[in-house]
């Protein structure tokens, strides 16, 4: 009888202490929630990019025989050469991100074929000027600012714009019929501005697209036609068209961002 009495004592206490012992032991700690992907655009990044264009040159032809440009030649003397053409280039720039802000420096350059053609007759209809006018290349240096909303970055862009152009002049009697009397060409470089807005897409860590476009003033330029008078075979330099030449721009790009080794930011 003692026996069954001390082993139903021993049974009671293992199975307080049981229990007891279970409480102390550790919990796991459950997994931590999954993380959104946070995207970064700090870093430098290089590109190339493709696009379509369409201007106007506007200017006024002038007839300056050496003692000042002469009046009622053309009438009117103010006159328009429309533009368009299609453009390649390339481009390299920097960004850096503070929380959804994106700030950043691009410097691109474009080889273009814009160009555009014009016919003008002198009064009384007896001489006519055909002017070919053409973009050969452009680029600009620019700020840019942005929201980046996940993996896509809206922003503006504005800064400074250059490039380089050329004209050629025909000139060809009328009366008597289609005897080219003059020819000449002019190349001007020009510095003006430019402005726009885009969209682009980080589609992987390190690439990204884009669609841009531009407003673009490259200023004005004199335009003196330098060539030879083919009738009198003397230099030819009396006709000039002061103009000033304006485009739109609507190009895609790629890019791809090296990853960045600066202070320490998130990323996906």
């Amino acid at each position: 009888m003692k026996k069954l009495l001390l082993a139903m004592v021993c049974l009671m206490a293992l199975g307080v202490a049981a229990p007891a012992s279970a409480a102390d032991m550790p919990v796991k700690a459950a997994p931590p929630p999954p993380v959104a992907p946070i995207y970064n655009w700090t870093g430098l990044y290089v590109g190339g990019h493709a696009g379509y264009s369409w201007g106007r040159w506007g200017g006024d032809l002038t007839f300056d025989p050496g003692t000042g440009p002469l009046a009622g030649i053309f009438d009117p003397s103010h006159r328009t050469i429309d533009t368009n053409g299609w453009l390649a280039g390339g481009q390299i720039g920097f960004n850096y991100q503070v929380n959804s802000l994106v700030f950043g420096l691009e410097a691109d350059a474009s080889w273009t074929n814009l160009k555009g053609s014009g016919n003008f007759n002198t009064i009384p209809g007896d001489v006519n000027w055909a002017i070919q006018n053409r973009l050969d290349w452009f680029g600009t240096v620019r700020g840019r600012a942005g929201v980046a909303v996940n993996n896509f970055l809206l922003y503006g862009t504005a800064g400074i714009a250059f490039g380089q152009t050329k004209a050629d002049e025909l000139v060809t009697n009328i009366i008597p019929c289609c005897l080219v009397t003059a020819v000449g060409s002019a190349n001007e470089n020009h510095i003006g501005w430019t402005a726009g807005a885009g969209v682009e897409w980080m589609y992987s860590r390190n690439w990204s697209v884009k669609a841009e476009y531009l407003y673009t003033d490259l200023g004005s330029a004199d335009y003196r036609f330098v060539g030879r008078n083919l009738a009198a075979g003397t230099p030819h330099t009396t006709d000039s068209f002061p103009a000033d030449l304006t485009f739109h721009t609507v190009r895609v790009g790629v890019n791809y961002k090296f990853d960045w080794a600066g202070p320490p930011v998130e990323r996906y």
